[in-house]
């Protein structure tokens, strides 16, 4: 947006981004139709085109606003005080954290309200593939020794998988078997041993390795 604005316009369209991340957050895509962001904001429903120019660019800006929390779970990747799996495994835990504040936005990957509500869930999914799936994929690689890029791929696929699918099911029914699993000591473990099963190759290439040797 190139518009200049006063100080009360920014005050403004950082109400209505806020307005509309609040009701992207606990009611989903569906409602958020620019009369219901307008009425929430306290703006008249031109406010939209004057501030954003579309709906479809405040949706963006309330998408960026709440990948914000994203940039500060990315970091744990590349903190070298601790090992790939410890990088991991807060990585995860943190990424469980932030679904919990956003269960309307991964409610729409299974259940979405329409078109518009599932791409943009997708274009959330690009967004956090964006900045973390290389992290991703060099933690992978010094924790199972794996060298070839598709192997790698293939795993971070496995493990992006095993996280989303208790956070997709909790955020469709709260009710479910899966909501017994969810609790912060569990998804602890559960983490633990998805990254030891990680790790269980490296660990299999160097018994291997050792048995070779020795037949030689």
């Amino acid at each position: 947006m190139t518009k200049k604005l006063t100080d009360k316009g920014e005050r403004v369209r950082e109400k209505m981004i806020e307005t509309t991340v609040r009701i992207l957050q606990q009611q989903g895509f569906k409602k958020a139709t620019v009369r219901a962001i307008a009425k929430d904001a306290g703006v008249n429903i031109a406010s939209v085109r004057y501030y954003f120019g579309s709906k479809e660019e405040l949706i963006g800006c309330a998408l960026e606003y709440m990948m914000g929390n994203l940039e500060n779970i990315v970091a744990y990747l590349d903190d070298t005080r601790f090992g790939p799996k410890e990088r991991m495994k807060k990585y995860m835990l943190a990424y469980f954290a932030l679904a919990r504040q956003h269960p309307a936005l991964f409610r729409n990957i299974s259940n979405p309200s329409s078109e518009d509500a599932k791409d943009t869930y997708f274009i959330y999914l690009s967004l956090l593939h964006s900045q973390c799936w290389e992290k991703v994929i060099h933690n992978i690689a010094e924790m199972t020794g794996y060298t070839e890029q598709r192997d790698l791929e293939l795993k971070a696929m496995q493990l992006f998988s095993a996280v989303e699918f208790p956070i997709i099911l909790v955020s469709n029914k709260k009710d479910s078997f899966i909501s017994a699993y969810t609790d912060q000591d569990t998804l602890d473990r559960y983490v633990d041993i998805l990254l030891d099963n990680v790790e269980e190759k490296k660990e299999k290439n160097v018994y291997i390795k050792e048995i070779l040797q020795g037949v030689r």
